[in-house]
C-alpha cells in the first residue's frame, strides 16, 4: 500500500486512489499515451502529489499491473456477450418508444 506525502494515510487502496473511483489503470492509460503528471491531475481532478504517488506505484508494480491492464483491454475489445447486447437493444427500443409517446403527449 502506497502512502501519501504525510505518510499516515494510504493513498492507494485496492488499486484505487483513496477517496476516489479512479484506478491505477486509469492513470496508467494516460501515462502510456504520453500525458504529463500535471495534465493527468488536471483532467482527473487530482492533486499533483496524488498522480505522482500513483505514477511511482505503477513504476514499482509495472509487470503485475500490465498483466491486469492487458486483460481489461482484451475484455473491452471483445465487447458485450450476445445476451447483454440483446438486453441493451431491447432497453434502447423501450426507451425510444417512451420518448416518442412522451413527445407526442407534449405536442
Amino acid at each position: 500500500m502506497k502512502r501519501g506525502p504525510n505518510k499516515t494515510r494510504p493513498m492507494i487502496v485496492k488499486n484505487r486512489i483513496a477517496g476516489t473511483r479512479i484506478t491505477v489503470w486509469d492513470v496508467l492509460h494516460y501515462l502510456e499515451t504520453g500525458w504529463s503528471c500535471p495534465e493527468i491531475a488536471e483532467t482527473l481532478h487530482l492533486s499533483d502529489a496524488q498522480v505522482e504517488v500513483v505514477a511511482q506505484y505503477i513504476e514499482d508494480h509495472k509487470e503485475e499491473l500490465l498483466v491486469v491492464h492487458r486483460q481489461i483491454e482484451a475484455r473491452k475489445a471483445r465487447g458485450n456477450p450476445p445476451d447483454i447486447t440483446a438486453k441493451l437493444a431491447k432497453s434502447r427500443t423501450k426507451l425510444q418508444e417512451w420518448l416518442k409517446q412522451h413527445h407526442e403527449t407534449k405536442t
